[in-house]
Parts: C-alpha cells; sequence; structure tokens
C-alpha cells in the first residue's frame, strides 16, 4: 500500500505542491478576513483538485472542472480581487493533466473566467493602482498559461524525437543484421557446399584405394578453408569500418525516414587511407545524427570535394543551428580530426547551419 501511494504521489507531485497556496484562504477565514464558508468552499476545492488528477470518468471531471471554474470566479468576485491567480490550477490541469489544445470546453472556460474577472475588475470600483496591479497578475495568468503549454509541447516534440529516432536505429540494427546474415550466407554457405563436395570425393577415392585423387580432394578442401578463412576476415574488418560510400546510403535512408530532404554530391575519385576514410565516416555519422536528433531540420546538404592536396566535407542544414559560438562545439569531430590532420569549421551557425570539414592529404 504504502509503495503504490509512492508512486501515485511521485507522478503528480507538482501538482501536490502547489496545493500550498490553498492555505491562504485558510488562514484568512480563520483570522476573520474571510467569511467562515469559505473554508467549505475551498476544502471541498482542494478535493475536487486532488480527484480530478485520478479520475476518468467525463462526468466527474465536468463536474469538479465547473466547481474549480465557479470556485475561481466566486473567490475573485466576491471575497478579494487577487485570488484571480487561483485561475493558475486551472491552467495546470488543461496542460499537464489533460493536454487540451485551445478548442476544449475547459480551455474556453479557462480563458473565458481569466477576460471575464478582468472585465469586471476594470468595471469595478478599484482605484487604478489597483487596477494596474490586476491586469498586472492577469497578463501574469495568461504568460503562465502560454508558457506553460510552449514548454508541454517542446517536451511532446522531444519525446516524439526520441521515439522516433528510437525506431531509426531498430531499423539500422535490423538492416545490419540483415546485411551481416546475407554476406555470411552467400560466403559461408557457399563454402560449407563445396567443402561438403569435396570430403565425400574424398571418402570415395579413399574407397577405391585411390590414394593420389584423395589427396587431390584433400588439398582442395585445405585450399578452400584458408580461402573461407580470409573472406570471413574481410567480412569481419568490413563491420568495423564502413566505406564513405556506404555510410553516405545509410544516411541518405536515415534521413529519408526522418522526413528529412537529404542532397548528396561525392566528388572523391581516388581512395582515402584507412586511417583518413574512417574519420570522414565517423564525422559523416555524427554530423547526420546531430542533425536528426537536435536541429528539426526538414533538409540537408552533404557535399565531398577532393582536390590534389586535401578531401573536404560541407554539411547544411535548415534547422536550429547553434545558438552562440563559444569554441568548445564539435568537440569530438576535433579530436578525431586531430589524427588526420584535419580541421573544422563553422562557416554559418543557423539557417543554414554549415560545416565545414578538411582532411590534408599527405
Amino acid at each position: 500500500m504504502k509503495k503504490i501511494l509512492a508512486i501515485i504521489l511521485k507522478e503528480n507531485f507538482p501538482f501536490y505542491i502547489s496545493l500550498v497556496f490553498f492555505i491562504f484562504p485558510f488562514i484568512y477565514t480563520i483570522t476573520g478576513t474571510y467569511p467562515f464558508y469559505v473554508l467549505y468552499f475551498t476544502i471541498i476545492a482542494v478535493i475536487d483538485y486532488i480527484v480530478i488528477l485520478y479520475t476518468k470518468n467525463k462526468y466527474i471531471i465536468f463536474a469538479q472542472w465547473s466547481y474549480l471554474v465557479f470556485y475561481v470566479i466566486y473567490m475573485t468576485i466576491t471575497i478579494h480581487p487577487m485570488n484571480m491567480l487561483y485561475s493558475f490550477y486551472l491552467s495546470s490541469l488543461l496542460i499537464w493533466r489533460f493536454h487540451d489544445n485551445y478548442t476544449t470546453y475547459r480551455t474556453i472556460s479557462f480563458l473565458g473566467t481569466i477576460n471575464y474577472l478582468m472585465i469586471h475588475i476594470s468595471l469595478s470600483s478599484f482605484n487604478i493602482a489597483d487596477k494596474v496591479i490586476m491586469f498586472f497578475f492577469y497578463f501574469l495568468c495568461l504568460a503562465s498559461y502560454f508558457l506553460q503549454k510552449r514548454n508541454y509541447e517542446k517536451e511532446l516534440l522531444k519525446e516524439e524525437r526520441n521515439k522516433r529516432n528510437e525506431h531509426i536505429n531498430i531499423l539500422l540494427a535490423e538492416n545490419e543484421r540483415n546485411r551481416i546474415s546475407q554476406d555470411l550466407h552467400d560466403s559461408i554457405g557457399h563454402t560449407f557446399v563445396m567443402l561438403k563436395l569435396k570430403a565425400e570425393l574424398a571418402e570415395k577415392y579413399l574407397e577405391k584405394n585411390n590414394i593420389e585423387a584423395a589427396k587431390q580432394e584433400l588439398g582442395e578442401i585445405s585450399k578452400i578453408s584458408r580461402e573461407s578463412m580470409n573472406n570471413t576476415r574481410e567480412i569481419i574488418n568490413k563491420l568495423k569500418q564502413r566505406s564513405i560510400e556506404e555510410e553516405l546510403h545509410i544516411i541518405q535512408d536515415i534521413m529519408t525516414m526522418s522526413n528529412i530532404q537529404i542532397n548528396v554530391k561525392n566528388n572523391i575519385f581516388s581512395k582515402p587511407t584507412t586511417v583518413q576514410e574512417w574519420a570522414l565516416t565517423m564525422i559523416l555519422k555524427e554530423l547526420a545524427n546531430n542533425i536528426i536528433k537536435h536541429s528539426n531540420a526538414t533538409e540537408c546538404d552533404i557535399i565531398i570535394n577532393e582536390d590534389k592536396e586535401q578531401y573536404s566535407l560541407l554539411f547544411s542544414d535548415n534547422g536550429c543551428g547553434f545558438e552562440k559560438i563559444n569554441g568548445e562545439e564539435l568537440k569530438s569531430i576535433k579530436e578525431r580530426l586531430k589524427a588526420v590532420n584535419g580541421e573544422v569549421n563553422i562557416i554559418s551557425s543557423k539557417k543554414p547551419t554549415t560545416i565545414k570539414i578538411t582532411i590534408i592529404k599527405n
């Protein structure tokens, strides 16, 4: 029971923390500032606020929401205009409990309530100073609602992006497994068939006492085994490191799955050294991952060029880019480039974000 209670409290902890502000009606009632019946109104409001966090019955939710709206209106008009601040409870429920858009009855009633209260206060007999203060609180209520909604939408977008990236990673892993399986099947499967046939032939030659022919088949078995070992080693090496062309194909697939339009131009005509190719493929992978996970880009251009002295990689996208350039960006890429006499430059920090990588050939 304690564990269940702990889980319930943990899930809605921010809502419970905010209940502390309901202490003021209790204090003002006890001190005689508010009428005594406000105590009962507030107790019902607190109970409604807690129950509405858990109930799924739409009729109960409607009744409880209506009471909370009534509570805010009554407490503001009849008791004290500062009680308009209790509309914060409504905005928190709208965004973090119900995730409502602008067209639901709850959102309409919330916006209608605070606007009605502001009109009522502006037409009342309060002095100018009090009205200015209440206008400030009115805009504070509105700002709180829209800021919370924007933060929630950012969190939702981040969650969707993470799910999409997870799905992409699963697809890539599946493609990689299929590729490995196909390579092993084509190489080792064929080898085993040949070994089986050669072994059967050698056995038949031995049965017929044809030693020379059997030796020849056994020699073929030895040769096929050595070739198979070399082929397997080559497959393993390919798994450890992709070529630039292979990495570009994978990036194109990832970008397409992420709804990012990509244009690729690979103008390399010579084979880079193993270390240079490894650096370029790893940098391509990291820049692509950054775009997918962080940039919110819809377009990406990759251009790889080569001249007599160097390889150059130009990576560009229309995403959010860098807020501020302080020299700490792309640290892991800079570390990789140290080993290959290369450098990275941020040509444009945003819209478009353009990054240039250069690697000296010799």
